[in-house]
């Protein structure tokens, strides 16, 4: 009987070990709203050339999404929702504004890049 409770508790072991590493390889989800957002100011600074520091972090949700990182010359970066459904963003590097309009044109215009 003891062979047995041991190989019990040498399984259970198992299985909450792989438990344990397949949470942490989760991340956390959002909206698609939010993540089409990020992309979208992640694109436009690489478009521009911009130097990142710090990855934009993207929070919130329709027009209350904001992002903010910044440059590798300490400039702020901001990207906000300007519409209801986050369907268009403005991106900024400090003061200057890089791009304003819509989200999906950014996504549609980057999605090909390295594709034969």
């Amino acid at each position: 009987m003891n062979g047995l409770r041991r190989k019990i508790l040498a399984v259970f072991a198992v299985m909450v070990c792989a438990g344990c590493s397949q949470t942490a390889a989760l991340a956390p989800v959002g909206g698609a709203e939010l993540g089409n957002l990020r992309y979208a100011v992640n694109d436009v600074l690489l478009e521009k050339g911009i130097e990142i520091l710090v990855a934009p972090v993207c929070s919130g949700a329709g027009a209350d999404i904001e992002c903010a990182g910044e440059t590798t010359d300490n400039e702020a970066i901001t990207g906000s929702a300007t519409s209801d459904d986050a369907s268009t963003v403005e991106v900024k590097v400090g003061t200057d504004v890089l791009y304003s309009g819509s989200v999906q044109d950014v996504l549609d215009r980057n999605s090909t890049v390295g594709a034969p």
